[in-house]
């Protein structure tokens, strides 16, 4: 039997096949249109290779385009690799379960033609997340350099008025000059944080006590809350967690100015932390209104950025999510249509030094 034949006459039993055992081997939460995608042209193409005399590619583009929808719905780079290395096993069952004999150098030439489409595959993929890792990258310390030059333009001006003397309420510029250093002092540390977590952060856990958190928290996002009309509700459990202060302050302000910024002017923001067992559990509700279905699912994936009402995240989300899994903990959204979107932080109440790392 020749393989390219069998693909060919059993194109969608296949796919079936396929999507049950990807589904289940890879822990898969995509929708049927999503998980199968361009896998019908992925078998065209390995097709048309099996029916060449050396096994190549003609044409690799249904394997590339693969590789950036892959990269682009968040699956991983091996998940890529081995979910396509599931259609060569999945072909082989299938030829298998129907007692047909195929030659050796059939199912050679079917894994030397899948692993040149890997090869392609994941070379796109690679491609498409380094462009957009610059790119990202470039437009958020654009970002920071703007944010800062606001509080040191207002700094260099109020310092200017108290120079020439002439300001008879000196308190109050001293007061303007001293919130303009707090802010740009709060943006390069929020900036020191994101870097620390874009590397292998090494996590400092020390007793941390909730509650004093969530008022530094509170007290951190106040202004952003009045300026909208913004009532900023807590409800806090006098717990200690074994934390790292720095990164996981900054994982939840994330989360409540994310709440602020997309609630509605006059809306409310709450801020919950609440023990489940040997676990805490943050929870930040808005009242954004809630979001389209298929987004929750792309929230936490490096730099994704959504054309919605709901768009605009930048990396304050991924910055929350990467926090808290260097505590071993998740990071989830619950989407309440029309209400609003409840963001989650689960991590152990001990910090577990799996790693073996020191802590400083």
């Amino acid at each position: 039997m020749l393989i390219a034949e069998f693909i060919q006459g059993n194109k969608d039993t296949i796919i079936e096949r396929w999507k049950a055992v990807a589904t289940d081997k890879l822990n898969l939460t995509l929708g049927s249109s999503e998980l199968v995608d361009d896998l019908p042209l992925f078998l065209d193409d390995l097709v048309e290779a099996l029916r060449s005399a050396t096994g190549e590619w003609a044409d690799m583009s249904g394997a590339e385009k693969h590789g950036r929808s892959r990269m682009r719905l968040g699956i991983n780079i091996g998940g890529l690799a081995e979910e396509m290395m599931l259609v060569g096993e999945t072909v082989l069952e299938l030829i298998d379960e129907v007692e047909q004999s195929v030659p050796t150098g059939e199912v050679r030439k079917l894994f030397h033609a899948i692993g040149r489409g890997m090869a392609a595959s994941v070379r796109a993929y690679a491609a498409l997340r380094d462009r957009e890792i610059v790119e990202q990258a470039t437009q958020h310390y654009s970002l920071i350099a703007h944010e800062i030059r606001g509080p040191l333009q207002a700094a260099r001006l109020t310092a200017t008025l108290l120079l020439r003397g002439q300001e008879t309420n000196r308190q109050k510029y001293f007061q303007r000059l001293d919130n303009a250093i707090a802010k740009a002092s709060q943006l390069i540390d929020e900036s020191i944080v994101q870097a620390r977590l874009f590397s292998n952060p090494r996590v400092s856990a020390r007793p941390t006590a909730v509650s004093q958190m969530a008022d530094s928290v509170c007290a951190e996002v106040a202004d952003e809350a009045q300026a909208k009309g913004i009532r900023v509700v807590k409800d806090i459990e006098a717990v200690e967690v074994e934390a790292d202060h720095k990164l996981l302050l900054s994982a939840i302000t994330n989360l409540m100015r994310n709440a602020i910024k997309f609630s509605a002017e006059g809306g409310q923001v709450s801020f919950r932390a609440r023990t489940n067992a040997d676990r805490i559990l943050f929870e930040v509700e808005d009242t954004c209104g809630g979001m389209p279905d298929d987004l929750p699912a792309k929230l936490f994936q490096p730099f994704v950025q959504e054309n919605t009402g709901r768009g605009g995240f930048g990396l304050g989300l991924l910055i929350a999510k990467r926090a808290v899994e260097a505590h071993h903990g998740s990071a989830r959204v619950i989407n309440r249509p029309n209400k609003g979107c409840t963001f989650v932080l689960e991590l152990p109440i001990s910090y577990d030094n799996r790693d073996g790392e020191q802590s400083s």
